[in-house]
């Protein structure tokens, strides 16, 4: 018999049930057992964890209005929580709501969308531990903020685009003891170099949630149980334009939570055109990037919320950010050199030698140098010791210009030199040996040559 909508008298005969919830009581506790359709409570002096799969039997009864089980025989059991946990995802209760922004990529995505919902509700519903990385980014921060909206989670602040054996290991000791834990990555995780990371952690039994917007060229569906990625559906350029933040939104509306004010600040923070953003959104978006420039790795989400709640500290962030902002553009003017002219031309932006702090960090620097270069097809490069970051404008783009596949065909070219990178065709990044940023950068004027001659 199901536990759902049971009467009082009725009789519960070796029902496989878990427990989804504890509250101390005197004299004991009281739990509440679901079998993924119905639930019930119960009350017991003996000590269970969250997720313990145990037979029970016994019969409703009513307390005062409230239906509870007088257990007749309650008996530990195992191989039952995953079946568990797919009936309470397929009966979670979502909300047909209308997306927030359009194209057919996104109303493809739809499924995908629904599907992370209900894991999300699913894992409410049973009390399932849940550790959620975001980026350290506007994007990323903006849609931790909204997932947790839905489910508790333990939150924490990724510094890298990539997730290795290192961050694997991590995680991996920190889930001991936990009862299949639900693992979600916001914002990251679909480039290669996250591929053996993802691995390890997907062989330790976790379930693995990826949201990201960055091209998969790690196939991350393969080291996780539920990816969401524009690129599954779409392989154009404008994919990445569905940012992982107003995904993670979408996902948050699609379990009944108000999130959307959300989904601008993760545009404006990535400056995807897919929906409109005003100057207050530009304004939150930049205290994030802000603070997660200066904020260490692990940071927890409740130092955005508290931030973003203190009128006074908010004002002052953005104050020092602005002013930031302000301080470089005169610098990366003076050392932002044209170094290709044609139908496609291409700028070079010397970072170091841009006095900036921490922020904006050398990605900043050269979205700086983009937003002065105009309308023109472009490619502006900001390079260092040893690394620089793409961004290429739509012009160049529909000229065949993109960061993705310039930086595919250098490590093949030139492996020895470079040490990774990634990212999508308008904005990425490379990481180079010391030594031979200059001969990449004469390929990369090679390249965008060719592409945009074809």
């Amino acid at each position: 018999m199901s536990l759902k909508n049971l009467e009082e008298g009725a009789v519960v005969e070796n029902a496989p049930c878990v427990i989804s919830r504890r509250r101390k009581e005197r004299g004991g506790f009281s739990y509440t057992l679901t079998d993924g359709e119905g639930e019930i409570e119960f009350e017991s002096g003996s000590f269970f964890e969250y997720g313990q799969e145990l037979m029970v039997s016994g019969s409703a009864y009513n307390d005062r209005g409230f239906m509870k089980l007088k257990v007749s025989s309650l008996e530990k059991t195992s191989g039952i929580y995953e079946s568990v946990i797919g009936r309470v995802e397929a009966n979670a209760k979502l909300f047909d709501v209308a997306l927030l922004a359009e194209g057919s990529a996104v109303e493809k995505l739809k499924p995908k969308i629904e599907e992370c919902a209900r894991k999300l509700l699913g894992a409410r519903k049973l009390g399932r531990h849940v550790l959620l990385r975001f980026h350290n980014d506007a994007d990323g921060i903006a849609g931790a903020l909204a997932l947790t909206r839905v489910v508790r989670a333990y939150t924490s602040q990724q510094n890298s685009a990539n997730y290795t054996p290192f961050d694997a290991m991590r995680d991996i000791g920190n889930l001991q003891g936990q009862k299949k834990p639900l693992v979600i990555l916001l914002d990251f995780g679909c480039g290669i170099e996250s591929a053996e990371g993802l691995s390890v952690l997907k062989a330790s039994g976790a379930e693995v949630m990826i949201i990201d917007h960055h091209p998969n060229e790690g196939k991350a569906e393969r080291n996780s149980h539920v990816l969401l990625s524009p690129w599954t559906v779409d392989s154009s350029a404008e994919a990445s334009f569905y940012t992982a933040g107003y995904l993670a939104v979408e996902v948050a509306r699609a379990c009944g939570e108000d999130a959307a004010s959300l989904a601008p600040i993760a545009c404006a923070g990535d400056k995807s055109p897919i929906l409109p953003v005003s100057d207050t959104e530009r304004e939150v978006a930049l205290v994030l990037d802000y603070m997660a420039t200066y904020s260490g790795f692990g940071n927890k989400l409740d130092f955005y919320k508290n931030a973003l709640e203190n009128r006074e500290l908010y004002a002052s962030v953005l104050v020092q950010a602005r002013e930031a902002l302000d301080r470089i553009s005169e610098d990366v003017q003076k050392n932002m050199k044209k170094k290709l002219e044609g139908a496609v031309s291409v700028y070079v932006v010397d970072t170091e030698k841009v006095k900036s702090r921490e922020f904006p960090g050398k990605g900043k620097i050269t979205t700086r140098g983009f937003e002065l270069v105009g309308d023109a097809p472009a490619v502006v490069l900001g390079v260092w010791k040893n690394g620089l970051s793409f961004r290429i404008n739509s012009g160049a783009v529909e000229k065949g210009v993109k960061a993705d596949s310039i930086i595919a065909s250098l490590k093949e070219e030139m492996g020895d030199f470079i040490e990774g990178g990634g990212g999508h065709a308008r904005a990425a990044s490379l990481r180079i040996k010391e030594g031979f940023v200059d001969s990449v950068v004469e390929k990369i004027l090679e390249k965008v040559r060719e592409a945009s001659l074809e």
